[in-house]
C-alpha cells in the first residue's frame, strides 16, 4: 500500500535545478532508500515533503490524497531527522528528551514510558545523565533518533543519518531501524553509502536531481542482466585503465575497485574481457554499488 507518492516534482534554486521531474512511491510499512552522491537532490526532496521548501511543480500525495499546500497532513504523522539535527550540547540525554517532549506536546503521562522505552531500544539508558556534547557521533545519532520518535510518528524521514558515524554504530543504528519497520513504521532514508542501501526494501537512485533507476530491492537485483567480471590486471592498474578509457567500446564499462579492474558487460553486448591485459578473470555477482555504476553511466544527465 502506498504511503507517500511524488509525481513530477521539480525544484530550482536560481540557475540550479536541484530536483528535476521526480516521481516515486514510498510504500507503507517498508524502508525506502534514496541513494546518491552529495548534490543529488536527496535533502531537497525531504524538505519538500515536510514543507520546509516549496516545490516549483508537481504534486505530493498522502495515501492517495493530493496534499496541495497543506503540509500539516504529512508533518502531523512524521518524524523528520535532517542531516544536521540540532541537539542541545549542554543538556543531558534525558534533558534533551524532555525538551523535545515539550516541543512535540507529548502528554506527560506518556512521556516517561516513551523515554524509558527509547533509551532501552537504543542502548542509551546508561548514558541518560551524560551531556549530549560529550557523546560519540554514533550516540548523538541515536539520541537524535530517539528525540524524533517521542511523538510516535507513523512516517520517519532520516537524512543521511550515519554520515560520520563509526561502522559499529552504523550497524546498531540499522538494527534499530529494522525494529521500527517490524513495528509497522514507514521509513525513508537518504544515504551516499550503497552498502547501507542494501538495508532497504525499495530503492531510488538519484543523480543531479534526476532518478536513474527505482525498483524494489528484490526486483532490481533479479532483473539486472549485466555480467560483472573481476579482473587481476597484468601490469600497472592505473596505466591500464587510462588506456582502456581511450577505447570507445569499453571505456564506460570499466572501473577500479581495490586492486582489481571491474568490467560490467551488458547482456546484449559482446564480451570484451580480452581487450583488458590480465593475469586472472573471475565472474562475480554484482553488488548494489555495481548496479548503481551501470545505470549512472548509461543515464548521464
Amino acid at each position: 500500500m502506498m504511503m507517500i507518492e511524488l509525481k513530477n516534482v521539480s525544484k530550482t534554486f536560481g540557475d540550479i535545478a536541484a530536483v528535476r521531474d521526480v516521481s516515486f512511491v514510498i510504500p507503507e510499512g517498508r524502508t525506502t532508500i534514496i541513494a546518491g552522491a552529495d548534490g543529488a537532490g536527496k535533502s531537497t526532496i525531504f524538505k519538500m515533503l515536510v514543507g520546509l521548501v516549496r516545490k516549483d511543480s508537481g504534486a505530493i500525495f498522502l495515501k492517495g490524497e493530493n496534499i496541495g499546500r497543506d503540509y500539516h497532513k504529512i508533518t502531523a504523522i512524521t518524524g523528520y531527522m535532517p542531516e544536521r539535527f540540532s541537539l542541545y550540547q549542554d543538556l543531558s540525554v534525558e534533558e534533551n528528551l524532555n525538551f523535545f517532549s515539550d516541543i512535540y506536546l507529548v502528554p506527560y503521562q506518556k512521556r516517561e514510558e516513551r523515554k524509558q522505552r527509547l533509551l532501552e531500544k537504543t542502548g542509551m539508558l546508561p548514558f541518560k545523565k551524560r551531556r549530549a556534547g560529550a557523546l560519540s557521533g554514533g550516540m548523538k545519532q541515536k539520541l537524535a533518533l530517539s528525540c524524533i520518535l517521542l511523538s510516535a510518528p507513523q512516517f520517519i524521514i532520516l537524512d543521511e543519518p550515519t554520515t560520520g558515524v563509526d561502522p559499529l554504530s552504523r550497524i546498531e543504528f540499522f538494527n534499530t531501524i529494522a525494529e521500527l519497520k517490524a513495528e509497522g513504521k514507514t521509513i525513508v532514508i537518504s544515504t551516499p553509502y550503497l552498502d547501507e542501501a542494501e538495508q532497504g526494501d525499495y530503492i531510488v537512485f538519484l543523480k543531479s536531481g534526476r532518478i536513474l533507476k527505482q525498483d524494489s530491492m528484490k526486483l532490481l537485483k533479479e532483473n539486472f542482466t549485466a555480467r560483472l567480471f573481476n579482473i587481476t590486471p597484468d601490469g600497472n592498474i592505473y596505466a591500464i585503465l587510462q588506456q582502456l578509457k581511450k577505447n570507445e567500446q569499453i571505456k564506460d564499462k570499466v572501473y577500479i575497485r581495490g586492486k582489481y579492474i571491474k568490467y560490467l558487460q551488458p547482456e546484449s553486448e559482446q564480451n570484451l574481457v580480452s581487450l583488458i591485459p590480465h593475469t586472472y578473470v573471475e565472474e562475480e555477482k554484482p553488488k548494489l554499488e555495481d548496479i548503481y555504476i551501470y545505470y549512472e553511466r548509461r543515464n548521464n544527465p
